[in-house]
């Protein structure tokens, strides 16, 4: 018999690649993580994941079972809210995608203090670098840097005043020689990323 516990953790520690990562969301020590997916290991006579000392990876069983896992949670969160949950209560599951380095970094304890808020309410957290399509991807939420040009989504400004400053290492300005006027820039060897087929080449100040 399986305990909702230890397929919660499974399922979170399979999402954030870490157990320690996963005891933090849910207030418990990474000993009882390990603990939980050792019980589940011995119960489905597999290997859930591949463990050293610097990474944490599922094994093929475990990516299979993956989600199956997910639906049982489904399965028995439902049947709860059923039985448990006013009326008046947030309730139900809520799929955000976030920038792996944005999530872990600054959004993870902004996530755990809303579900601690609204209890009822189960996340589910996706780190990803790609840009969602929340159309045809599981998300209902999505953070992502820029401005987008989809006029099919709306989009509202987390940080409207972020402010970033231009800077360079001694090395680099004893090569290339200081700026004086942002137009110096363009003058200068650069490297260029793509994004979605497009080519960004262009500094804004």
């Amino acid at each position: 018999m399986f305990r909702l516990e230890d397929l919660t953790l499974f399922v979170r520690a399979a999402a954030l690649n870490s157990f320690s990562d996963a005891a933090r969301e849910v207030g418990v020590q990474p000993a009882q993580v390990s603990s939980a997916i050792k019980r589940l290991e011995s119960t489905l006579a597999i290997r859930l994941f591949v463990r050293s000392t610097r990474s944490l990876r599922l094994t093929p069983e475990g990516e299979v079972w993956l989600p199956y896992a997910r639906q049982m949670l489904d399965v028995m969160h439902a049947g709860l809210q059923k039985i448990q949950t006013p009326d008046d209560e947030v309730s139900g599951t809520l799929q955000i995608a976030v920038p792996s380095d944005l999530g872990r970094n600054l959004l993870l304890p902004v996530f755990q203090s809303f579900r601690r808020r609204y209890p009822a309410l189960r996340l589910r957290i996706f780190f990803s670098d790609q840009v969602t399509d929340v159309f045809k991807d599981p998300v209902d939420v999505a953070f992502r840097y820029g401005n987008t040009e989809d006029a099919s989504y709306i989009a509202l400004p987390v940080a409207p005043g972020n402010r970033r400053v231009l800077v360079a290492s001694p090395e680099w300005v004893v090569q290339n020689g200081a700026p004086q006027t942002p137009d110096d820039l363009t003058q200068l060897n650069a490297m260029t990323f793509v994004l979605r087929g497009r080519l960004h080449d262009r500094w804004t100040f």
